[in-house]
């Protein structure tokens, strides 16, 4: 399945609204914020270009850089929207197994901390045979 298409499932399962409401031109507010939703994940996590979104929803690259800033403002002000939006967003992630490149770093310095504090402890019972203790760990 396209990833493009798990945007929409997505937000209409969690939105429960049907994929029509979501393709539709209606002006409902809920219904354009789900779209609005849509359109900033395929932008930011899915790396879409304007055009590309635009032809994915048959609307204009220009209604959808509007809703890309619009959605900013929402995010700053409505609390509701954000959090729709984040509910969403975790949603799709799971769906598309996304991991964090902040989370890829943490575990990466975790493990070479690991591997060192196992370097340093096999340095110890080295040096304790020869009479030598002194050695520092790193947590």
């Amino acid at each position: 399945m396209d990833k493009v298409e798990r945007v929409k499932n997505v937000v209409c399962y969690v939105s429960k609204i049907s994929r029509k409401q979501l393709l539709s031109k209606s002006r409902e507010r809920y219904i354009v914020d789900n779209r609005r939703i849509a359109f900033v994940i395929c932008k930011d996590i899915l790396e879409l270009g304007w055009s590309k979104i635009a032809r994915e929803f048959n609307l204009n690259h220009a209604s959808i850089i509007h809703h890309y800033k619009k959605h900013q403002d929402l995010m700053a002000y409505d609390e509701y929207y954000k959090n729709k939006y984040n509910d969403i967003l975790e949603v799709f992630k799971l769906q598309i197994d996304y991991v964090e490149p902040k989370e890829l770093i943490r575990e990466i310095v975790n493990i070479k901390k690991q591997r060192y504090n196992e370097y340093l402890k096999q340095k110890l019972k080295e040096n304790e045979g020869k009479g030598q203790s002194e050695t520092t760990f790193i947590g």
